[in-house]
């Protein structure tokens, strides 16, 4: 293609290349005198402008620090693309309305403070000190100035100065604090028995009508949705590398001019105890993790050892087993909260509870390897990879040019450009339009898939740049459109919820049958267990945060009056494994506050200040948003 153009680009054909290169750029220099910008705004909070620009990084950085968290367990699909972007887009909302009231109640952080912070951080330190080359790197790879970091810095202090002076400011009475401690460490007698409507169902098997009645009657649960295999040739800084020559003496030349970037970090081996508790999670649960990590807390204080109090209360499955040790973690590992907090623990000390987007940590360090500067005999494999992924990055452009050319001159087949690049092109599994894994799950790798060129008329995709260095060609090999699964390879699964759904119904049915009766006081729930043969537990006293019973029962425990006159409040409620409960509170005791020390009451009035605080916080940030002149782009 490029050859033909040479060969043409003369008289009247090299003018008319001229005028449609002149055009666009003739256009592009009228725009920006016109001042009408290539980088659309999304969001408008007062005077705060968020672009698509912004939006668009943000949602990439938060990807990655999904990935990063989540590790291994990292599942793009299951992170809807529409839902993931007007979370951001929220949360950007939330923190202009934040830096719009600071600016309005004229919040400063000065130049030297902002210096100073980030001096201060570890990341950005060698053996205790400040290395500003570090600085620069890490600047550099996120893609940023230093002056666009620093003013991201003092943006994120001023709101931090904004929060402290509304959160740090709530107190908490004697009252609040009695009131509180009085409800938290509340008992509640419970004794329960399960109606089981496997048992009640017995040997129930749908028929076939009623099978396909059901699959009739639901088609839409039982769509395969419209869907493509892809082959394509994908190009990376690793790709690339794998081709690069290595020798000792070009990895030793390679050591000596960036030393500064191999630095062996200081490691820390932990443990730790999770209370798990969803990020978004609504008042009533986050109180419960927060009471529960810190009996844990309370616990440890008093002797009990972190490993047996792992094994019992975390809800780490991946730990707990092995008494929460996490093993040996090092900076960009682990959630920055969980990080910064391990990183200032002394060896064999225990952290305050710690919040994540998990849920509430107890961590402690078991053991600390220092940093300092590596040898090259250390981290030979690292300085390997480096240099590869150096050499790779100069490579990457010249080979990326090459693969959008033979894969547009040959629009049909990925062969030529897998031959002249020595490629083999990989082979994707079946994905829809929520994306494939990998980097199958990128909305660009999508909308190329299912675009009208690639899909309808067959052929190669466009040159697709992706996140870290990566560039891809795709073409479809395969595609399916939206179909209905046969009825025979459903079957089962219908099978299988209809006998769930049945065996439910007959044990709501019965249990609020016998819950009628109960509350008649005609019989008792240990003489209705032994009539029918239902599990039963007797009376024990349980609390809030008890995981010893079904939640379910427990918060419908806890969600009964008290009982008067000796006589039990009976109640009951439908579980998630399709049986019902029945249970009876026989007594109540209200946590007595005169019991804790000193240590203990200071420490529950400060978190419940914390707590008050954060609301008061929140409650400002409400009314802040609710008063702003807020636009939304509508394409978001």
């Amino acid at each position: 293609m490029l050859l033909a153009i040479r060969e043409r680009a003369q008289g009247w054909f090299a003018w008319l290349i001229v005028g449609f290169i002149t055009i666009p750029f003739a256009l592009w220099g009228i725009q920006s005198y016109l001042g009408v910008s290539s980088n659309p705004v999304a969001v408008s909070v007062d005077s705060t402008e968020i672009t698509q620009q912004q939006v668009e990084q943000e949602v990439r950085q938060f990807r990655d620090r999904l990935r990063n968290q989540l590790g291994k367990a990292y599942r793009p699909e299951l992170f809807d693309d529409k839902l993931l972007r007007k979370q951001v887009i929220e949360q950007m909302i939330n923190d202009a309305v934040l830096s719009e009231t600071a600016k309005k109640w004229n919040l400063r952080i000065s130049d030297d403070f902002v210096r100073q912070y980030i001096q201060s951080i570890p990341f950005f330190q060698t053996n205790g000190k400040f290395n500003a080359q570090a600085y620069n790197t890490a600047v550099r790879n996120q893609g940023m100035t230093q002056r666009s970091f620093e003013e991201g810095v003092r943006q994120d202090l001023v709101k931090q100065q904004l929060r402290n002076g509304i959160a740090g400011s709530a107190l908490a009475t004697d009252y609040e604090l009695n009131e509180s401690v009085r409800l938290r460490d509340q008992e509640r007698e419970t004794a329960y028995l399960i109606v089981s409507g496997k048992k009640l169902a017995g040997d129930y098997q749908p028929s076939e009508e009623e099978l396909k009645t059901y699959y009739d009657g639901h088609p839409q649960d039982y769509m395969v949705p419209e869907r493509v295999k892809v082959e394509y040739i994908l190009l990376s800084p690793e790709v690339v590398g794998a081709g690069v020559e290595v020798t000792e003496d070009k990895l030793h030349a390679y050591y000596d001019q960036h030393k500064d970037e191999f630095q062996a970090p200081e490691e820390r081996k932990v443990r730790h105890i999770l209370v798990q508790v969803a990020e978004n999670a609504d008042a009533a649960a986050m109180d419960a993790a927060r009471a529960k990590i810190e009996d844990i807390a309370n616990r440890l204080e008093n002797g009990e050892h972190f490993d047996v109090l792992a094994k019992e209360f975390s809800d780490d499955p991946g730990s707990k087993e092995q008494g929460g040790d996490v093993g040996w973690i090092s900076p960009g590992v682990m959630a920055k909260a969980f990080e910064e907090a391990a990183y200032k623990l002394e060896k064999g000390k225990v952290s305050e509870p710690v919040r994540t987007p998990f849920g509430f940590h107890l961590i402690e360090v078991t053991e600390i390897k220092s940093g300092g500067e590596g040898s090259f005999d250390a981290l030979r494999d690292e300085i390997e990879t480096a240099y590869r992924r150096n050499q790779a990055e100069q490579l990457l452009f010249d080979k990326a040019e090459k693969l959008a050319d033979l894969s547009y001159e040959t629009p049909d087949s990925l062969a030529p450009a897998a031959d002249a690049l020595q490629l083999e092109p990989q082979q994707s599994d079946w994905f829809d339009r929520k994306g494939g894994k990998g980097v199958l799950a990128s909305p660009k790798v999508v909308a190329a898939a299912f675009s009208e060129d690639v899909l309808q008329e067959g052929n190669n995709s466009e040159l697709i740049e992706l996140e870290d260095d990566q560039v891809m060609v795709l073409r479809v090999v395969e595609h399916e459109t939206e179909h209905p699964q046969a009825f025979e390879e459903v079957k089962d699964s219908i099978k299988a919820k209809l006998k769930r759904e049945k065996a439910s119904k007959l044990a709501v049915a019965k249990g609020e049958e016998l819950l009628k009766t109960l509350q008649n006081g005609s019989t008792s729930l240990e003489q209705l267990a032994t009539d029918n043969d239902w599990k039963f537990e007797p009376a024990a006293a349980i609390r809030r945060n008890a995981t010893n019973v079904p939640a379910a029962i427990r918060d419908a425990a806890f969600g009964l009056g008290r009982p008067e006159s000796d006589q039990p409040v009976i109640g009951g409620v439908a579980l998630d494994s399709g049986d019902y409960a029945l249970l009876a509170v026989n007594k109540v005791v209200d946590g007595d506050p005169s019991k804790m020390d000193d240590t203990a009451r200071k420490a529950a009035r400060e978190q419940l200040a914390r707590t008050k605080g954060d609301a008061q916080f929140n409650l400002m940030g409400r009314y802040q948003r609710e008063h702003a002149e807020i636009e939304v782009a509508t394409e978001n």
